[in-house]
């Protein structure tokens, strides 16, 4: 085709956003365990959500202390931090 809309740059251009939407999408329904429920209209229904979320809770135990675990990003001591600004 001619004109502004049907160049083949735009359709190539067009076609990677909607991938990089379809990707973003799935990415959501993954990490919220929704199951494909955000493309439909129902009622809210955290349940598969809480579950998935109290089954890493459970298998992790980030609230813990276990020796010789490590962080992913460091942690500033911040009441350290305080004590030298007096």
């Amino acid at each position: 085709g001619t004109g502004v809309n049907h160049n083949e740059q735009r359709i190539i251009d067009e076609s990677l956003l909607i991938q990089v939407f379809r990707d973003l999408h799935l990415t959501f329904e993954r990490n919220l365990a929704l199951g494909h429920l955000t493309t439909r209209h129902a009622e809210p229904d955290m349940t598969l959500t809480f579950e998935a979320v109290l089954q890493y809770l459970q298998e992790a135990k980030p609230h813990e202390v276990i020796q010789g675990r490590e962080s992913k990003r460091p942690i500033p001591d911040m009441k350290d931090k305080g004590q030298h600004a007096f």
